[in-house]
């Protein structure tokens, strides 16, 4: 895995909502098809710690509909962060890092970086494309996946709210 190019993107959120259900649902890669729309399914094999294995499979193009990814949780600390990075021998590196912040009682700021090989984008479509328009879509991308897990999340302590009597 050594020399090859890799895009790095990150991007953070202030959700309204307590660290502990930001957490459960953000770190658990099952949760991933909610918030992430290429993902097409995602399965944690174990409970969420470190060694545990995440299937995760995407839609990156028509070429590559369903592409799976296996991960492997290689840090992980309740309430902070967890950390997700293909296995050696993988054919394309991909690490996912999701972190957590308490700001108050129900507000909680969000980090997720995502870093991967650009030859995983040529594979996807058939071609080479430049760095910087991967780039680029990859953190428009990015920051479209934060403003839906704010809007699920949000949604979610919303309906609990007004259940309560």
């Amino acid at each position: 895995m050594k020399n090859k190019k890799r895009i790095k993107s990150s991007g953070s959120i202030l959700l309204n909502q307590h660290i502990d259900t930001a957490f459960t649902f953000f770190a658990n890669p099952s949760n991933d098809p909610v918030w992430r729309t290429e993902i097409n399914a995602s399965t944690l094999n174990g409970t969420l710690e470190v060694g545990v294995e995440v299937s995760e499979y995407s839609f990156l193009s028509k070429k590559a509909p369903n592409n799976l990814v296996e991960l492997l949780c290689v840090q992980f600390e309740t309430n902070k962060a967890a950390i997700f990075e293909t296995p050696n021998g993988a054919p394309f590196y991909l690490r996912s890092e999701r972190q957590v912040t308490a700001i108050s009682g129900n507000k909680t700021a969000v980090f997720y970086q995502v870093e991967f090989d650009l030859d995983l984008v040529k594979y996807a479509v058939g071609f080479s494309l430049p760095a910087f328009i991967v780039s680029f879509k990859a953190s428009s991308d990015l920051k479209k996946y934060l403003r839906q897990l704010k809007m699920v999340l949000e949604n979610k302590a919303q309906k609990s709210s007004n259940q309560i009597v």
